[in-house]
């Protein structure tokens, strides 16, 4: 599966102007001055427990309907041809949102997402919400075992795909002195989907069926 780049229509998949709304912030690029001040993540877990991410997991418990709703159409209506799906899709229950603060990292450690329990047949997406571009992006190898690191750099607007599964990816401390604001999740076609997969995810440590980490689509 090699990486490739696709863009959408922000008027109808208004996800920059939701985050905006969220953190009450017109620039999301200096997102950051929202936030607390967080010593480095240099390992999984403690990176997703911003002031940031509080905010946003809050709203998902309590009041989801406004992303949800413009996040199963974007799956129902953009991701599924993309991938094939033609009936029914699997697809993360809950988008994984993502910053990337001025000299730190999004996520801690370099890994592949079979590294941490995921399924194979997850292909994985990426939606920027500010500019994903030098050392505030996520940088992935193009096939695995490829080793040809590269960053995947995108604008607002755009999305891409990837074999997050495989693939080794990760990040840098970001140096470009703005915040990276994206969020990303996976879907498996109908068709591979395994509902005998017993482990379960090393984070949050929900298991990889419907139900827990994912939902069922019927298209």
């Amino acid at each position: 599966m090699s990486i490739e780049y696709y863009k959408y229509n922000e008027k109808k998949y208004n996800f920059v102007g939701f985050f905006e709304k969220l953190f009450q912030c017109d620039n999301l690029s200096e997102i950051h001055k929202k936030s607390e001040k967080y010593s480095f993540f240099e390992s999984p877990g403690n990176d997703s427990n911003t002031n940031l991410h509080k905010i946003f997991y809050d709203y998902m418990r309590k009041t989801p309907d406004e992303m949800l709703s413009m996040y199963k159409k974007f799956i129902k209506n953009e991701i599924a041809p993309k991938i094939g799906a033609k009936e029914k899709i699997i697809y993360q229950k809950w988008p994984t949102f993502r910053v990337h603060l001025p000299d730190n990292v999004a996520v801690g450690g370099w890994h592949t997402d079979g590294d941490y329990n995921h399924p194979s047949g997850e292909i994985n997406f990426i939606v920027a919400i500010t500019e994903m571009f030098e050392s505030n992006t996520t940088i992935a190898e193009s096939s695995p075992g490829k080793m040809d690191f590269r960053q995947l750099e995108l604008s607002p607007g755009m999305y891409l795909k990837f074999d997050g599964n495989k693939c080794m990816h990760g990040n840098l401390p970001n140096r470009t002195g703005v915040s990276r604001v994206s969020f990303d999740f996976r879907v498996i076609k109908y068709e591979e989907y395994d509902p005998t997969h017993e482990l379960s995810s090393i984070s949050k440590g929900n298991k990889f069926i419907i139900g827990e980490y994912y939902e069922l689509m019927e298209l």
